[in-house]
């Protein structure tokens, strides 16, 4: 696989789910029923498609762009699947599991030796607790089922996006420098295939936007 072409591919489909995101928002007025996604997906295309030219002609660390995009990745998250839930029990877990992760995020990246470059450990963090968040959603929707199709809930798209992301980030994560060093060449092919997911996660956030027309602006069995 060309790796160039991947990247390409991938920050077209960031762009698209960019563009799109604006035109519910601006054209069609779809601000909280599309929960704010174009705050997110503009932040992602800043940080992940501006950003290599950032660093490069402004010399900036990219402590200052992902770090920030760490912290509002988890605050926006919380946010979005929070919106679904309508007993005390989860909307505890869901904001003390958003308190810890912020807590580790910042003793992780505190404690790490070179202290603008963003940790691994810091990288998993927001790995793990985008995982969690899903599984969790998952439960409570086989829980709290309600008269609405599955496959028109953004949040069902959004979930199968972090889930799928979030299994290979870990895969991906832990055998990297291993194999940098035994088999360069499968871990070139991990790093391709890893961007074929992230190209995967972007078109089924797109196809979460597209269910913005079903969205019912209410929690699960609140009728």
């Amino acid at each position: 696989m060309n790796s160039l072409l991947l990247s390409n591919i991938y920050n077209i489909v960031v762009i698209i789910n960019m563009l799109y995101s604006l035109y519910l928002l601006f054209w069609k007025k779809y601000a909280e029923r599309q929960r704010y996604f174009y705050l997110y997906i503009s932040f992602v295309f800043f940080v992940d498609v501006l950003g290599l030219y950032i660093r490069r002609y402004f010399h900036v660390g990219q402590i200052y762009l992902y770090f920030p995009l760490f912290i509002f990745t988890i605050s926006y998250f919380a946010y979005f699947f929070g919106k679904d839930y309508n007993d005390k029990v989860n909307k505890t877990i869901l904001y003390l599991l958003t308190f810890i992760a912020f807590i580790l995020l910042f003793v992780f990246q505190i404690k790490n030796d070179k202290l603008l470059v963003i940790s691994t450990t810091t990288i998993l963090v927001v790995i793990l607790y985008q995982l969690i968040l899903c599984l969790q959603w998952f439960w409570y929707i086989v829980n709290h089922a309600d008269e609405q199709n599955i496959i028109h809930k953004q949040a069902f798209w959004v979930s199968c996006a972090l889930l799928i992301w979030s299994t290979f980030a870990l895969f991906r994560m832990y055998p990297m420098y291993d194999l940098s060093k035994i088999d360069s060449a499968f871990l070139a092919t991990i790093i391709d295939v890893f961007q074929v997911v992230n190209i995967i996660t972007y078109l089924l956030y797109i196809r979460g936007l597209r269910c913005t027309d079903y969205n019912i602006l209410r929690t699960f069995n609140h009728f």
